[in-house]
């Protein structure tokens, strides 16, 4: 009867987690295409909005992740004695250090904007943006891959 309980826990964090992160990629995709060229006062609040909705859906892929470390069904040695489990880690902690810079931009853009609402954001900033958020959808299309590689045993010490 426990050893059930474990797998279904297990298999509802694998679920939730699973979810969160597809939620990720949609929420990098939607970055994506809002930021375009000649974005308006509306697609500034848009932006910051589902900027917003980034850093939610980030915390509950890390919540989801994490839980399944501790209350999943490999159990905590598994994963802490994984290099892929790390590298995963830090691919992850690499996108949100890169997430920090358009975060502040599309803050200052709605700052600007508050005082004035004729300043839009330059082509220069909306393409800077752009570069890094895409750069993070990049390396977010890693983590299921380490993850499957995960799950099939390999990154063991």
């Amino acid at each position: 009867m426990f050893a059930d309980r474990v797998l279904f826990t297990d298999f509802v964090l694998a679920c939730f987690h699973h979810l969160a992160v597809f939620a990720l990629v949609a929420v990098l995709a939607a970055q994506i295409v809002m930021l375009r060229p000649q974005l308006d006062a509306a697609g500034v609040a848009r932006i910051a909005r589902m900027d917003l909705a980034y850093g939610i859906v980030a915390v509950a892929v890390i919540v989801a992740g994490f839980s399944r470390v501790f209350f999943g069904a490999k159990g905590a040695g598994y994963y802490f004695h994984n290099y892929i489990f790390w590298t995963k880690i830090g691919v992850f902690a690499l996108v949100g250090i890169l997430s920090i810079r358009p975060t502040l931009q599309f803050l200052a853009w709605r700052r600007a904007l508050a005082l004035d609402s004729l300043a839009l954001p330059a082509a220069a900033d909306l393409s800077a943006a752009k570069l890094i958020v895409h750069i993070e959808a990049t390396l977010v299309l890693l983590l299921p891959i380490l993850g499957a590689a995960m799950a099939r045993g390999y990154g063991s010490f």
